[in-house]
């Protein structure tokens, strides 16, 4: 995963000013650009700018120059506690009726290689993902990084992947590696056998009796199928010998690097619950992608991504398979 250019959206809160901090961590670890984005929603856009206002007033030479003006002084503020002068990009501030919208745009109009933000915002419920934020995830192109005040790149040690045996799901495990072996951290893949879904489309990777030993095998096994189906990629999975402990191996150029992985196996009732349960116990920071399988088969991408974003307390990066296998080609 390559970290060129870094876009920052900010509703000048104190919670989504934690993305700009964690902006100035990416530079010092990928030396990246940071842009900056504010967008002003067009009804707050009126009735903050009328109110100091007498009539008669013009639209043009007071009430647009007054709020941009307010907003670019704002992010100059904000790029100068928290990026490198060298590593500062542009700061823009737009007028949109829905922020979701103009942020979708620019991310998907320019060439940037990731949406950094907080996942709640100046009014958003302490215990749900920002509506705002929700919404980019959902119409990104590129990929989304939601953050909140406990992150920090030098404490992240356990990057949580779940997976059902889609190839989809699997995708995921592809730039966790790149990030695990940027921040040296582990891997931990996550399968959770949901008992009552179990559909005739999983035979024969998951076994009638549920045996957690047996699906830890069969993962691994189409793991391993994965892989070799998709060899751009240069990696495979070294048996340790151990259960439930192998190795992620990148054989690209001179040098092998090897990044432990950790499986678990966790029965429950909904996938969702299951593994926000589980990240915010024991990871720093969750990947996933957003299209999958639908109907019976255990889902953990598409609509399961959406729940897991709204609910999750730890950091997630939510990323397309195309954008990545884009990336990949260009490289």
């Amino acid at each position: 995963m390559k970290v060129h250019h870094i876009l920052v959206p900010t509703d000048f809160s104190e919670r989504s000013e934690i993305a700009i901090k964690m902006a100035g961590e990416f530079v010092d670890l990928f030396g990246c650009t940071v842009d900056l984005i504010h967008v002003i929603p067009l009804i707050k856009y009126f009735s903050e700018s009328m109110d100091p206002l007498g009539v008669p007033f013009s639209l043009e030479k007071h009430i647009y120059p007054q709020c941009l003006e307010n907003s670019h002084d704002k992010l100059e503020q904000l790029a100068n506690k928290y990026i490198k002068k060298e590593y500062r990009g542009k700061l823009l501030s737009v007028i949109e009726r829905k922020p979701s919208e103009a942020i979708s745009h620019q991310a998907n109009t320019m060439e940037y290689d990731l949406v950094l933000m907080s996942s709640r915002g100046e009014h958003d419920s302490i215990h749900v993902m920002g509506g705002t934020t929700e919404k980019v995830i959902r119409y990104s192109k590129i990929p989304v990084l939601t953050v909140n005040e406990s992150m920090r790149m030098d404490n992240v040690k356990t990057i949580l992947v779940p997976v059902d045996f889609s190839d989809l799901s699997l995708f995921s495990v592809i730039p966790a590696f790149e990030l695990a072996k940027e921040l040296e951290a582990t891997i931990d893949l996550l399968n959770i056998v949901e008992l009552y879904s179990a559909g005739s489309d999983m035979v024969p990777y998951v076994p009638t009796a549920i045996d957690e030993q047996s699906v830890y095998e069969s993962m691994i096994v189409r793991l391993t199928d994965y892989l070799l189906e998709h060899q751009q990629y240069n990696l495979h999975i070294q048996r340790t010998g151990v259960p439930f402990e192998d190795l992620l191996v990148s054989t690209e150029g001179p040098h092998t690097i090897s990044i432990d992985l950790h499986s678990v196996i966790i029965k429950g009732i909904a996938a969702h619950h299951e593994i926000v349960d589980y990240a915010n116990d024991n990871a720093d920071i969750v990947v996933m992608n957003t299209h999958g399988r639908t109907g019976l088969s255990r889902v953990f991408i598409g609509s399961t991504t959406e729940q897991v974003s709204k609910h999750i307390e730890k950091p997630l990066l939510v990323m397309k398979p195309q954008f990545y296998e884009e990336e990949v080609d260009r490289n």
